[in-house]
């Protein structure tokens, strides 16, 4: 029996994230992950760079997706293909940061800053490991949003930790010969999955054909596009880097805080984000932060992307405490009804909240110290608060846009969360 050819298109929602140039380097959902070195050490204290690479790239191995690349369609008359990309490039798939960076150097490298550069031709995932100071590993994943939002991508988090991923990987079918050929396959399947001429003429035309012009428009422009941003320098200006900071602090307290509001921790998450764009950005009337919800238990779980952005809005004169309720009003709101403004935050803002896991996990043996998930704003954006709990203790990850400070982001959560305390206390001590 001959293979079934490996080959798949890349639904029309995703092929935003590849865009131009700009969104390709920009769109990298990162994940850093610190664990101790101790299991990883020889005799001498030096690392056993060998034993890491066979721990880590069980992501590169065990599933489809991080085995396919990119292909363009025949003078782009439909999305990208996705096509098998052969044996695994261990190097440029994990990388090793050559020296032991100053504290102050970290975020930036953690944020995705050390997995560069970033290959269109190759799966779209990239992994580098770093010594620390004090002795640990910090390993860290980035995963270009084509390939999956953050959901989508914890499978292969869990993977390292060896949850979730089979010893022996999914087999691939054969790559096609051509491009063509390629196309032709997935045509073929799109029309035996029809029940006859008329339902495909009608599933075609389902689609406006303005808009499929307009995209195919796109694809043919995309490589003159792409090399007037290089040349002109137009990644910085439409994307210019953002400033990235992070922090913990005890998941419990952050819990109990969200209760006491009326919220839960993701609330509680998203209100002090609306506080930062009052108090940074100076939001006038009303402050607003882009929420992204997931619609995979709608959608299925192999969906890769699955996200819609919720504006979620309060007045500026809100208090932590009158936030976290209107966020959870919204939130909720959208989730029972599907209503809810997904225009574009004022402020630039975005703000999410994902738990990872209450317990401890292991990479190899080797404890996992913390688990920072970082945001992705979109070109354009001012900044992005992530929150991520993991072990008992809740990480946030802050980037800005020039003229913001994550320092500075930190002292607004940590000063509006003291505030809204010392409410808590003074109303208890009222009603005693």
């Amino acid at each position: 029996m001959t293979p079934r050819t490996q080959v798949e298109l890349m639904r029309t929602l995703d092929e935003k994230f590849i865009r131009t140039r700009v969104e390709f380097e920009a769109m990298w959902p990162t994940a850093t992950i610190i664990v101790d070195s101790a299991p990883f050490r020889r005799a001498d204290g030096t690392v056993d760079r060998e034993r890491v690479a066979d721990a880590l790239l069980v992501v590169g191995e065990r599933f489809t997706e991080t085995r396919l690349k990119l292909v363009d369609s025949p003078l782009g008359v439909t999305t990208p293909l996705w096509v098998p990309a052969g044996p695994l490039d261990r190097d440029y798939h994990l990388g090793w940061f050559p020296r032991v960076p100053t504290v102050g150097e970290e975020p930036a490298l953690f944020a995705g800053g050390a997995n560069v550069p970033r290959r269109r031709d190759r799966p779209l995932w990239r992994c580098t490991v770093i010594e620390r100071a004090d002795g640990d590993l910090a390993v860290v994943g980035s995963v270009q949003h084509a390939l999956g939002d953050a959901l989508f991508a914890l499978r292969f988090v869990d993977a390292l930790m060896g949850v979730g991923a089979d010893d022996a990987p999914p087999a691939l079918g054969p790559a096609p010969r051509t491009r063509v050929g390629g196309l032709g396959v997935v045509w073929g399947r799109w029309l035996r999955a029809r029940s006859g001429p008329r339902d495909a003429w009608h599933e075609y035309w389902r689609k406006p054909f303005r808009k499929r012009l307009t995209r195919w428009g796109g694809r043919m422009l995309r490589p003159a596009r792409n090399r007037a941003i290089a040349q002109r320098g137009l990644r910085e200006v439409y994307a210019p880097a953002m400033a990235a900071g992070y922090w913990s602090t005890p998941l419990a307290q952050a819990s109990e805080l969200a209760g006491r509001l009326g919220g839960s921790i993701s609330d509680l998450v998203v209100a002090l984000a609306l506080r930062v764009a009052v108090r940074l950005e100076g939001a006038a009337g009303e402050a607003s932060v882009a929420v992204p919800v997931s619609r995979r238990r709608r959608e299925g779980a192999s969906v890769r992307n699955s996200i819609v952005m919720l504006r979620v809005s309060v007045s500026e004169t809100a208090p932590l405490a009158a936030a976290v309720a209107a966020v959870h009003a919204q939130v909720t709101h959208f989730g029972r009804t599907g209503g809810g403004d997904l225009t574009p935050a004022e402020s630039g803002g975005y703000a999410s909240y994902l738990p990872y896991r209450r317990g401890q996990a292991a990479i190899a043996g080797a404890a996992v110290r913390q688990v920072v998930l970082w945001p992705v704003p979109t070109p354009g954006s001012r900044f992005g608060l992530f929150a991520t709990s993991y072990a008992g203790e809740l990480s946030f990850a802050a980037l800005c846009a020039p003229g913001l400070d994550p320092a500075a982001v930190r002292s607004v959560i940590e000063n509006e969360s003291a505030d809204a305390w010392a409410v808590l206390a003074a109303e208890q001590e009222v009603a005693s």
